[in-house]
């Protein structure tokens, strides 16, 4: 019984009385990729089955952005195709605040009675149970994006130029914003804030600060929510990484602090503590591996480049922006630049911790920090996918702590990506060869 006698309102009594409130419901999960997968049931053969959970083809958790099926995800001709179920959370469950009759729930994926490791929820469950220390770890997850709209058969960013900050330009996607931030309260997000970037139509909003797998679970309902929004003002939101070549591209800055007793694990006026040095250490002897997580595609790679906010190399530095590892001025805390927009939020936090914790156990320390722009001074990250995805298979101790089920199906996922990319011919390609070859 809670105090005064009242028994406690549990999830599942949460969970039905909001889905008793609609017609219909999402039991939705997460793909390698971060893409949102969902079967629509009526409510009231959700309400029916919701303890057995529901059959799932366990391929669409690997399959690409546009469904090409991997080989060798162990998702598939391995379990000759076979389904497994989808496990609703009841915790979870939300309205939807763009339609006035549906709701969802978050589900885990089980085969065989057991947690599919390559899900990224349960990858994330995987890392956080395999630390057994006193640190109780939050994240912040920002993002960005690109606000777009059609335009001769094509996108045009919905501003028209570079506005950083500009308060006309930012009041341009009034409309979208508040229809966003309204949103936000009842799918559960707590937006707190919008920044127009630094490239035209590109936009930040940020929310709150949350333990890592209800961090994660926020930034891929962020991301639903945006693109949703959105659409409901009949413009399309991206994550993607770059999607205009010669323009700034959208970066996932992942931030991330820890307590212990009340104090900060990570140090304190800026100065990190021995914990907060040795996470740092894992984060950069990693570095590698972390990119193959956090540079999702080819396209993300285009993101990179010297002597810009997105990382070029293996780096530290407190409050440089130009360095893959961060330590913001302010409230001492670890901020990871190394992912682009697009990446898994589940597997992101993951790869993180799991690379920070291995670091602060085996006593790694990092070299100084560094001033200004570290091109040429400190070791670059890999330049593509073939070369990240290797350095990730190549890394045992982050392969074991997420897992070898979920790096060998995300690296069969992104190998299907990089297959089905080989065989288009670009405008580019024709414009430098057609007339000269």
């Amino acid at each position: 019984m809670a105090a005064g006698g009242v028994a406690a309102v549990t999830d599942v009594q949460r969970m039905r009385a909001l889905v008793e409130e609609v017609d219909h419901v999402f039991v939705e999960f997460p793909d390698v990729n971060g893409i949102s997968r969902s079967k629509q049931l009526r409510a009231d053969r959700f309400l029916e089955a919701f303890e057995d959970g529901f059959p799932v083809n366990l391929l669409v958790l690997v399959q690409t952005p546009r469904n090409d099926v991997p080989k060798g995800s162990g998702l598939g001709e391995e379990i000759d195709y076979g389904d497994g179920r989808l496990r609703p959370r009841p915790a979870t469950a939300r309205r939807l605040p763009w339609r006035d009759d549906a709701a969802r729930v978050l589900c885990d994926v089980e085969y065989d009675g057991e947690p599919v490791a390559a899900a990224p929820r349960t990858v994330l469950k995987r890392v956080l149970a395999g630390y057994d220390g006193d640190v109780e770890f939050t994240v912040g997850s920002e993002l960005e994006f690109y606000l777009l709209a059609e335009a001769d058969g094509g996108y045009e960013p919905v501003t028209d130029h570079k506005h950083e900050l500009v308060s006309w330009a930012t009041e341009e996607v009034a409309p979208f914003y508040d229809d966003l931030a309204a949103w936000s309260d009842e799918y559960g997000v707590g937006v707190t804030s919008l920044m127009h970037e630094h490239g035209a139509g590109q936009l930040e909003v940020l929310f709150e600060y949350d333990g890592p797998l209800a961090g994660a679970d926020a930034a891929f309902d962020f991301r639903r929510l945006v693109k949703r929004t959105a659409r409901h003002h009949d413009l399309w939101a991206t994550f993607m990484a770059k999607p205009f070549g010669g323009r700034e591209g959208s970066g996932y800055h992942l931030h991330v602090g820890g307590r212990v007793d009340g104090e900060n694990a990570f140090g304190a006026d800026g100065e990190l503590s021995t914990f907060g040095r040795r996470f740092v250490g894992g984060l950069l002897e990693h570095a590698d591996a972390l990119a193959a997580i956090g540079t999702p595609n080819l396209n993300a790679f285009k993101r990179y480049a010297p002597g810009s906010f997105a990382p070029y190399t293996a780096s530290w530095g407190h409050d440089n922006r130009l360095t893959a590892i961060r330590i913001p001025s302010g409230t001492t805390r670890i901020e990871n630049r190394i992912p682009s927009a697009d990446a898994n939020p589940y597997l992101v936090i993951a790869a993180t911790l799991a690379a920070g914790l291995h670091g602060v156990e085996a006593g790694i320390e990092p070299d100084e920090p560094v001033e200004g722009d570290p091109t040429g001074r400190r070791p670059e990250l890999p330049r593509s996918p073939t070369a990240a995805l290797a350095a990730l298979e190549a890394d045992d101790e982050l392969v074991d702590r997420l897992g070898e089920p979920a790096v060998r199906a995300y690296a069969a996922a992104k190998r299907a990506e990089l297959e089905a990319f080989r065989d288009v011919v670009t405008d580019w390609e024709r414009t430098q060869y057609v007339r000269t070859l």
